[in-house]
């Protein structure tokens, strides 16, 4: 398995702390795990939530083995993982109560030889860029792709606010997230073949890129390093309010 991989994050201009975190690592099978969480911002303790879904789900992953596991033995051990991460916020809750209410969204990509597989809570995103086209792997998890209770919510939370409801934002509640006391819905992706530059994104970044410029700076000649600080740059000029994490992997096969 050949790559190259390259993360960086940045406070932004507009919020005063960062609660992404993200981070990568190999195990001794020499498979790669990469993950990017957005703790909640709007949440007490979102750096908190992000930390610790990121440690916990990296320390899982370095000592376990998936050489010899199948495809829905590896899709099952991702979900155990989340609820492994969940449990554990729970018993932190235990000991500080004032935790309770943390919450974080989570992507992360596991590479075994030539496969991928994707797991996504809440409206981080994983993307991959393959013969130029770029593609959104990830759903993300809020009331816009709520199909079935979106107009009810709306109505309900409309009522509530009165003249404070905002339309853009709120198309972006989130039906999904990590923590003690949230709804988690546990999203799986499998791609048979993994070439190609998969990036990890939270909606700092995304939310600020369109596509095409996304594409553009993907593909370029430059540095893993140099893509990443431009697409965080491209997102901040465009007036990003939030912070900016993005993990990029060149995925080179065999």
């Amino acid at each position: 398995m050949r790559y190259k991989i390259q993360s960086m994050s940045d406070i932004g201009r507009v919020r005063k702390s960062n609660q992404d975190f993200l981070g990568y690592t190999t195990n001794n099978e020499g498979c790669l795990f990469a993950i990017v969480c957005d703790g909640m911002g709007g949440h007490a303790h979102g750096e908190l939530a992000s930390k610790m879904a990121v440690e916990t789900f990296i320390r899982l992953f370095e000592k376990e083995t998936f050489l010899e596991k199948d495809d829905n033995q590896i899709n099952q051990w991702l979900r155990d993982s989340v609820k492994q991460i969940v449990q554990e916020m729970k018993d932190h809750v235990d000991v500080f109560y004032e935790t309770h209410d943390m919450g974080t969204t989570l992507t992360a990509v596991l590479f075994v030889e030539k496969k991928a597989f994707v797991v996504n809570i809440g409206d981080s995103r994983t993307y991959r860029l393959k013969d130029g086209k770029l593609n959104q792997i990830t759903v993300d998890q809020n009331l816009w792709n709520d199909k079935d209770n979106r107009e009810k919510r709306k109505e309900e939370i409309k009522n509530y606010l009165g003249a404070k409801f905002n339309e853009m934002t709120y198309w972006k509640v989130l039906t999904s997230a990590i923590g003690p006391n949230k709804n988690t819905k546990i999203d799986t992706y499998l791609l048979n073949d993994n070439v190609g530059t998969f990036v990890l994104t939270t909606d700092g970044v995304h939310d600020y890129i369109d596509a095409e410029t996304f594409t553009e700076i993907l593909s370029s000649k430059r540095r893993l390093k140099s893509k990443a600080k431009d697409m965080i740059e491209f997102a901040m000029n465009n007036f990003s309010t939030d912070n900016l994490s993005l993990l990029i992997v060149e995925m080179m096969g065999e």
